[in-house]
């Protein structure tokens, strides 16, 4: 199941709904005379009006909602019908907040997955500390309460605990295929390719290595004919349209992403996208995903892990400046980037690569990065022209 399932499954809304109806007849005097401020995505915003029309013709007195609250800087409108979280700062005695957000673990996970920033935690957190609320000036309307939402929660629990038996079960059926990998290219470079800040041009010397890429990097492949030597798959609409280009290669895909097997050169290796990895001593692939920090360089982190797997010595990072779009605090808040610069990476995405960083160290391994960004500070910094790229070098390299 995926995030857009369940927020339109009828069960869900329905769970959502009796919740909601609790908490604002709950909450009635303590909101008092204040408007509400509403923190949501459209569907469960849509619940909401659904329930508040609902206490209103049983002549509950819910008070208006003035307007809606993003936790993105850059989803704010002028108009001021979607403001910032930080236009709360000091007016709890004027706007009751309604956090419509993801609350329980499973729920997060899913949200994580369709990369969607912050958390009820995260932003309840940022109510108190960014904008002075207390407890009484702000409900997590998320919570699981009454027996409807526990159903709901019980079935989106069993959907994900269903998927991951599922994809295990794709894991082995090419688990002897990716064990041929297993240290092929003890002591070689490569390099791991975005497409955020990539240069044609820089690409196509690159390509000439060993080279890892991902998702949307084929939209450069009506452009050139190189390829990268791997590809992974993890977001199924880059299959879609791009299938001619992708079942050519040596291909890894994500177990939750659909493909024509019997279209493919050479059958594509499955990864579990919600299981251990491939290293021993790293953050699994399910901890990575289960976080919308994490889980936005989950193609980077992933091809890192192929990358150690094979035995590579030497691995460059190219291409990944602004996939965070905005600077994200501890808290899930994405603030925007002065003009000219770049993103760095939320702080618990840089633990994740701290620790790519320390089992490098650990077994010898050297990891660059030709990046601007500093969220790839933890490793060297190095710039492409930096690199010896000549003919001479590449075939001592293969």
């Amino acid at each position: 199941m995926d995030y857009q399932t369940y927020l339109h499954d009828a069960k869900i809304r329905s769970g959502k709904s009796g919740a909601y109806k609790n908490y604002l007849v709950k909450n009635i005097e303590i909101i008092g005379q204040r408007k509400l401020a509403v923190i949501a995505v459209d569907e469960d915003y849509a619940v909401l009006n659904e329930t508040i029309d609902m206490l209103r013709k049983k002549n509950v007195r819910v008070p208006e909602i003035a307007f809606r609250v993003t936790t993105e800087e850059n989803k704010a409108t002028e108009d001021g019908a979607v403001r910032f979280i930080e236009e709360l700062k000091g007016k709890a005695s004027s706007f009751y907040v309604l956090v419509l957000a993801p609350y329980y673990s499973a729920e997060v996970q899913l949200a994580a997955m369709d990369k969607v920033i912050g958390t009820s935690a995260g932003i309840a957190l940022a109510l108190k500390s960014v904008c002075g609320y207390t407890e009484r000036d702000y409900c997590e309307m998320n919570e699981p309460t009454g027996l409807g939402f526990s159903m709901a929660n019980k079935k989106i629990s069993g959907a994900i605990a269903a998927d991951i038996k599922r994809y295990g079960g794709m894991e082995a059926s090419t688990a002897a295929q990716l064990s041929s990998y297993k240290d092929k290219m003890k002591g070689q470079r490569c390099y791991i390719l975005g497409n955020n800040s990539s240069k044609l041009d820089e690409l196509n010397v690159l390509m000439n290595e060993r080279t890892f890429a991902s998702d949307s990097f084929c939209d450069f492949f009506s452009r050139t004919p190189q390829r990268p030597a791997y590809y992974l798959l993890t977001d199924p609409a880059s299959y879609l349209g791009n299938g001619k280009y992708i079942e050519g290669m040596e291909c890894f895909v994500n177990t939750d992403v659909k493909v024509f097997e019997d279209k493919f050169k050479k059958k594509p290796t499955y990864l579990n996208s919600l299981g251990n990895g491939l290293i021993d001593g790293l953050p699994t692939f399910q901890t990575a995903k289960s976080l919308y920090e994490t889980s936005t360089i989950m193609p980077m982190y992933q091809m890192l892990q192929l990358a150690i797997y094979m035995g590579f010595s030497e691995i460059y990072i190219y291409g990944f400046d602004g996939i965070f779009e905005l600077d994200i605090d501890s808290d899930g808040i994405g603030r925007k980037v002065p003009e000219g610069g770049v993103a760095g990476f939320p702080e618990k995405a840089k633990q994740v690569l701290e620790r790519v960083r320390a089992y490098a160290d650990n077994n010898g391994i050297k990891i660059y990065s030709l990046c601007e960004t500093t969220g790839l500070s933890m490793f060297e910094q190095k710039k492409y022209e930096d690199i010896d790229l000549s003919a001479a070098s590449i075939f001592n390299k293969i």
